[in-house]
Formats: structure tokens, C-alpha cells, sequence
């Protein structure tokens, strides 16, 4: 009886056994264990200030996704949120510059979920280093007709500080800013972002590079343009004897550009001061045009002008008295009575000849020839020294009686 019990015992476990083994067998085929992948899982970067305390930077920016392959049983895989994964790569066992390939730890798997193969990523990495570098804007402005542009200003300075990885910056070879408007007619001011570039001036961009400032204000003045007559600044005068002519200026006009409030008030140019005092000829020079706070002269026109002053000898008349009117080709035997018996003469011509004529180089007369007796009217004439004019005798006649 014992046998047969036993005999019954071993063969229900056998049954259960087998049981068990066909109910492992149906769930395994109700939830097999699958594969599954998934791309641009998002990557963090973790331990980068203990990165940056070693003076290290990135090269470039790490890629903003990884994709990753996972196995698991169905229903393990099927509480994967999308959302929670998520890729860290640590970076505080890079101590010098080189090229590093780092595994991507991926964290948000549920249990059951393993990854079928490790991710990796390369990074490259530099020491950090700053540099100053000059901004050259690169500038085209083309005014509006009658409209000049003056040069360009930058604020808060023509200079950045670059920093970032060794490699790249060793590359700057200038700092720019680019600007290209037309038909421009009033002053313009932008907010340009700087530009990096290589000596072939390609350009040299990275996250890791940073510039300061980044953004640079350019300040393009326009003013309008006015063209005005030059007036020379003539201090003195010329020698006593001597008197200006006329004035000569060349160019007559030039062009200037400025705030139109000031361009209005101005109806012509100034010059350095020209001095002609005692000037005996005509007085030639170089001068600079006056300059005007807020006004400049436009580039077709010169900063200088020519002046010439043209300096004549005056002309002027002088009144002298002949005290004694001479008689000539008077009558043989005869008496001869003169009224009156002086003359005022008056002479023109150069004043430096006329001012040194005096009484005893002219000779006032009358002549009696063919005259007879009794009383007549003659006319006065005059000797008068070369280079004089005769302008006037008072009286011009004077009675001769003749006995």
C-alpha cells in the first residue's frame, strides 16, 4: 500500500512540474522579451564647472541627441516614458585638450529594461584663452542725392574680448560687423551682432566662443549738403598810396555738410585771416577755410582755397598854387598888367607822383603872342611834370591889359 501511495505522490509532482512548466512556457509566449530603439534622446552635460576649473572648454557643441537600443519584456518596455529618458556625459575626468569618447549614461529606463549596447559620443576639447580683438566693420552707405555720410562710430567700443577654446581663437584673425543700406538721407544706428573670421575671412563659429560685448551699436551720420560762396578774412590795408582792386577766390564755392539747423544760418565760408597791411602789390596765399563746430566739408571740395588781392596805386589830385602866372612872347616895347597874377592847379595821377610834385615843377602862363594893345582875355596853361593829368586851373583865364 506504502508502494503505490508513493508511487502516486512521484507521479503528481511530475504533473505539476510539467504544469508549471507549461504555464512559464504560455506567459513567456503572451510576453516574449523584445527589442526596441529610440532616437534623439536628449544629452546633459554633468560635473562642467569642475570641467571649467581646470581651464578646459568644448570645442564644439555635443550632439543634442543620442540614439539607444533596448531589450526587455513587452510589458517592461511598454512603461518606458519617452519624456523621462534622458543622456548625461560627465566630464570631470578630462583633465588636458585632446579628443575624448565618452559613454552616454542613460537614465529614465523602468526596471526589466536594459540597454542592449552603451552609447558613446566624441568630444573635443581646448584650453580656454581670451584675446582682444578690433572691431573693422564692413560698411557700405549710400546717401540720397544731395546727402553726405560721414564716418561711422561704434559703442560701447571698437574692441571685443573673445574667449573660448585655444584652437579656435588663435584663428581670429578679425571682428566685424556688417552694414549695406542705400538712398540714405538721415543719420542711421543699428544693432549689429559681431562676427568672428579667419584670415580668408571665413567664419569662425562655436558655441564655446564668447564674445563681449556681443552686439555692437554702429552710428552712421547723414547730413545734408549745402554749397556756399568762400569770404576771405582780409585783416589791414594796404600802403597809404595804394588801394584793393578786387578780390579773387578759387574755387569761388565750395560744399559743406552738417546738421541742417546750422546750414541754415550760413550764407557763406570763412578763411584764415589773409594779412595785407602796407601791401604795394598784389598779395597771393594758401588758405585754410574757417572751420565751423558741426560742419565739415564734404570731400568733392577743398580744405584750402587760393586769394589773390589785387593791389593798384591810387589815383588821386592835389591843389597847388603857382604864385606867379608867367607871360610869354610878350610885345616888344610894351607894358603888360596881369589879373590876377596866381593860379591854383590841379593835378591827377599816381598818388606816389602827384605827392611828390611841388610848386617849382610846374610852370603856369599865358601866352601873349599876336596880341595887341588893350585888354584881353587869356586863357592859363600849364606845364605839369610826366605822368601827372591836368585837372584844373582856377581861374582858367586871367585879364592881360597891354600898353
Amino acid at each position: 500500500m506504502h508502494s503505490k501511495l508513493g508511487k502516486n505522490f512521484a507521479l503528481k509532482l511530475i504533473s505539476v512540474i510539467i504544469a508549471i512548466i507549461l504555464w512559464l512556457i504560455a506567459i513567456r509566449e503572451q510576453n516574449p522579451e523584445i527589442s526596441r530603439s529610440y532616437d534623439n534622446v536628449p544629452i546633459k552635460i554633468v560635473n562642467e564647472d569642475k570641467f571649467k576649473e581646470k581651464g578646459l572648454t568644448l570645442v564644439y557643441d555635443i550632439p543634442s541627441g543620442v540614439s539607444i537600443s533596448v531589450k526587455g519584456r513587452t510589458r517592461d518596455l511598454e512603461k518606458i516614458d519617452i519624456e523621462q529618458l534622458e543622456g548625461a556625459i560627465d566630464l570631470s575626468e578630462i583633465n588636458e585638450p585632446g579628443e575624448y569618447r565618452l559613454f552616454v549614461d542613460i537614465k529614465g529606463l523602468p526596471s526589466g529594461v536594459t540597454l542592449r549596447r552603451k552609447p558613446e559620443i566624441i568630444v573635443k576639447t581646448d584650453y580656454l584663452v581670451h584675446k582682444d580683438v578690433v572691431v573693422t566693420p564692413d560698411v557700405i552707405v549710400k546717401e540720397a542725392k544731395g546727402y553726405l555720410a560721414f564716418p561711422y562710430r561704434l559703442k560701447p567700443s571698437n574692441a571685443v574680448r573673445v574667449s573660448g577654446p585655444e584652437n579656435l581663437i588663435k584663428r581670429i584673425y578679425r571682428a566685424t560687423v556688417s552694414l549695406e543700406i542705400s538712398d540714405v538721407s538721415s543719420t542711421v544706428e543699428y544693432s549689429l551682432p559681431v562676427l568672428l573670421l579667419d584670415e580668408d575671412g571665413r567664419m569662425i563659429e562655436s558655441k564655446y566662443i564668447n564674445i563681449n560685448p556681443r552686439y555692437v551699436i554702429i552710428t552712421v551720420p547723414v547730413y545734408p549738403l549745402k554749397v556756399l560762396p568762400v569770404k576771405p578774412n582780409i585783416a589791414g590795408v594796404p600802403n597809404e598810396n595804394y588801394e584793393i582792386e578786387g578780390i579773387e577766390v578759387y574755387p569761388q564755392e565750395v560744399t559743406v555738410s552738417g546738421d541742417k539747423s546750422i546750414l541754415d544760418k550760413m550764407d557763406s565760408i570763412g578763411t584764415q585771416v589773409m594779412d595785407i597791411k602796407g601791401a604795394t602789390a598784389d598779395v597771393k596765399q594758401t588758405l585754410k577755410l574757417q572751420k565751423y563746430e558741426g560742419v565739415t566739408i564734404a570731400p568733392s571740395s577743398p580744405s584750402e582755397v587760393e586769394v589773390v588781392v589785387r593791389i593798384r596805386e591810387k589815383n588821386i589830385q592835389r591843389s597847388l598854387t603857382i604864385y606867379n602866372i608867367q607871360m610869354i612872347n610878350v610885345p616888344e616895347n610894351s607894358e603888360v598888367e596881369l589879373e590876377p597874377t596866381r593860379a591854383e592847379i590841379v593835378l591827377g595821377g599816381p598818388a606816389t607822383i602827384i605827392n611828390s610834385v611841388d610848386e617849382n615843377s610846374i610852370k603856369a602862363y599865358v601866352d601873349l603872342a599876336n596880341i595887341s594893345r588893350g585888354e584881353h582875355r587869356l586863357k592859363v596853361m600849364a606845364d605839369i611834370p610826366p605822368g601827372t593829368e591836368l585837372i584844373e586851373i582856377k581861374p582858367a583865364e586871367v585879364t592881360v591889359n597891354v600898353k
